[in-house]
């Protein structure tokens, strides 16, 4: 049973072609990448009411209406990667501490985390019935989040 469950939210535009994404800060692995939104789930929470509340708090837009496309399993944390195509991504703007900017879909930014090569397409492919279920290539977990508690 995984210690953490996350939200990926790719906010796209309604015309597919830019994703609001975000300077990443932390978690430390993370600092000086570039990342989707998100975060983690709170208790009772589901991974579609935590897309909109983390993309509200996160980029100041409001989007009612997400998709899951993708359930990341690992030993330590599942991660719901989720997608909206909404026209609120043009007034996403940084509403915390973490820059948030458009990009380009099809030409993603050079310091982006390795799995948004892959999400980023994957979310935008009309062809893949949803949602694609994936898990961790490494038995001890990909070490892509935070040490689970002890005990």
């Amino acid at each position: 049973m995984p210690h953490f469950t996350y939200v990926l939210a790719l906010l796209f535009t309604e015309d597919r072609r830019r994703v609001v994404l975000m300077h990443k800060t932390r978690p430390a692995w993370q600092a000086g990448r570039v990342n989707a939104l998100g975060g983690k789930l709170l208790p009772g929470e589901s991974a579609l009411d935590a897309a909109r509340r983390e993309v509200r708090e996160e980029a100041g837009v409001d989007v009612a209406t997400w998709e899951e496309f993708l359930v990341w399993d690992d030993p330590v944390y599942r991660m719901h990667a989720v997608r909206a195509f909404d026209a609120a991504a043009h007034g996403a703007r940084t509403a915390e501490d973490q820059a948030v900017f458009l990009a380009d879909a099809a030409a993603l930014p050079p310091n982006v985390i390795d799995n948004l090569r892959w999400l980023v397409p994957l979310a935008l492919d009309r062809d893949v019935a949803a949602p694609v279920a994936v898990r961790s290539a490494a038995p001890e977990g990909s070490g892509l989040t935070e040490p689970p508690p002890n005990g």
